[in-house]
């Protein structure tokens, strides 16, 4: 267990700490990485964002176009004219 302890010391004292400029210069790359980084991933949300929008968007009408009525669309009836009043009260 002696044996143990010494050779904890012994690795110990081989550590070299870095001095506070090299932290400072450490810190420094760390930040401006990040932030780099950060702007990277804002730019590619933003590319995803505005293809995604782009493809979802509903694509303009024709201005020409004549509407198609579905089988299923009832229309309601609309008052008679006054043609088909005279009709049906002449009969």
């Amino acid at each position: 267990m002696k044996e143990f302890f010494k050779n904890i010391k012994f690795e110990w004292d081989k550590i070299t700490w870095p001095t506070g400029k090299e932290m400072k210069t450490g810190i420094t790359q760390v930040f401006v990485f990040m932030v780099l980084l950060s702007l990277f991933f804002a730019g590619v949300d933003a590319l995803i964002s505005t293809g995604l929008a782009v493809a979802n968007r509903e694509p303009a009408p024709i201005v020409n176009e004549v509407p198609v009525e579905d089988e299923e669309t009832t229309v309601a009836p609309t008052e008679a004219s006054d043609e088909e009043v005279e009709t049906t009260t002449a009969e």
